[in-house]
């Protein structure tokens, strides 16, 4: 099958390969503990409801990062956004790098619906990984993408569970092939926006004047 090959100069999934092909059925990705709290925090709920609301049976659900042993009580809790359980899996923490590229391989798309998250780790670990994602403006990733061109388009500003399903609906609606050329785009924009070592010289620098009297905090 035919397959996209991303450059191996982005984080830690960056070898990762993802087929072209388009299954039959659509699997939304997100990242959590399971703990009670975060369901309101993190957006959970916001995530179920927006696959419930799509009222298409072919939209599946994936959490990844409940506690071992207590993927049915974290199902218990997702179930109550209405989403039938068949549209929905719950897995432990993916403790290895095998294992999150072997997740990153199934999954369509990843959302992180946070009411509040100050970055937002596997988002990021998702675009490295060339896997199509939609974040919340509530987010520092968030933030970070509206400032690359075309980066708004992976943001939504909304806590309501439709215009997610709206933007999750919108990511189906285009080619697989499209998809994963934009999102490789994506990945270089930001490569070049906040590459880490040039990020360390200008820190380095802004220090140096600092230390030499030429720049007041």
């Amino acid at each position: 099958q035919d397959i996209i090959e991303l450059p191996g100069t982005f984080g830690e999934f960056s070898d990762v390969t993802q087929a072209t092909r388009d299954d039959k059925k659509f699997n939304v990705l997100i990242f959590g503990r399971g703990d009670p709290e975060d369901f309101n925090l993190k957006g959970y709920d916001i995530a179920v409801k927006a696959i419930a609301a799509l009222k298409d049976a072919s939209y599946h659900l994936m959490f990844v990062g409940a506690p071992n042993g207590k993927e049915e009580e974290g199902a218990k809790h997702l179930l109550q956004g209405g989403i039938s359980r068949c549209q929905l899996t719950v897995r432990t923490f993916l403790p290895n790098k095998e294992e999150l590229e072997r997740l990153f391989c199934e999954v369509d798309l990843h959302i992180m619906p946070s009411r509040n998250e100050g970055f937002g780790l596997g988002a990021l670990e998702a675009l490295s990984a060339g896997v199509p994602i939609l974040v919340s403006g509530n987010s520092g990733f968030g933030c970070a993408l509206r400032t690359l061109p075309s980066g708004k388009s992976f943001v939504v500003d909304s806590e309501e569970p439709n215009d997610w399903a709206k933007a999750i609906a919108d990511v189906r609606q285009k080619d697989r092939t499209k998809r994963l050329k934009e999102i490789l785009r994506l990945r270089t924009c930001y490569e070049e926006m906040f590459n880490w070592e040039k990020q360390c010289e200008a820190f380095v620098e802004t220090m140096q004047r600092i230390v030499h009297g030429k720049t007041f905090i």
